[in-house]
């Protein structure tokens, strides 16, 4: 069973359902990354083209496989609401590296939370122990939503992409203290 459908039957009866996004996805993942010019001007100079958006549905980092990948759509009544783009047990086993968390501007910060809440479940379910991310220095809203969700900061680093670098904090969230249920 999929990371998506586990999440996606967490979900059920809510309106809200989630699927793997893929290549035939291409125009929507594009038209969705375009309607946020300021998440991509922390690490780019230019607004996102159409290539860079389709290329994350495949782009995996260093020592990590395509089978740990899991780039998935969540969808409002068939409305895209959110990206999310997740490595498992990578880098580590048992952690999960969450690469984008890009929600649409009208999903409210409690709907963002409950989503994230229900991942957190979906990934107990699968014996994941802990969640990390990133967060770029200049982004004011991220650090206060992680840390609302409970996430603690564990070291700040730089990350080089292309000619361009960003200063990143690194959030975690170790799942060793809820149950999945």
């Amino acid at each position: 069973m999929t990371l998506a459908t586990v999440w996606n039957h967490r979900l059920e009866g809510t309106g809200t359902t989630v699927r793997a996004l893929t290549h035939a996805d291409d125009d929507l993942i594009y038209e969705f990354q375009a309607q946020h010019p300021e998440y991509f001007g922390h690490f780019q100079d230019h607004p996102v083209t159409r290539r860079e958006a389709v290329q994350d549905v495949e782009d995996v980092p260093l020592n990590a496989t395509a089978d740990q990948k899991a780039y998935l759509g969540v969808f409002d009544h068939d409305r895209l609401v959110l990206i999310v783009d997740l490595i498992i047990d990578y880098p580590l086993p048992s952690l999960v590296w969450l690469g984008l968390w890009l929600p649409d501007k009208q999903l409210s910060r409690a709907q963002q939370g409950e989503l994230y809440q229900s991942l957190v479940q979906t990934l107990l379910t699968v014996d994941a122990v802990q969640l990390q991310l990133s967060v770029f220095m200049g982004d004011r809203d991220a650090p206060t939503f992680w840390t609302d969700q409970g996430l603690t900061q564990v070291q700040r680093t730089t990350v080089v992409r292309g000619s361009r670098s960003a200063n990143v904090t690194i959030y975690q969230d170790k799942f060793d203290t809820r149950t999945a249920n």
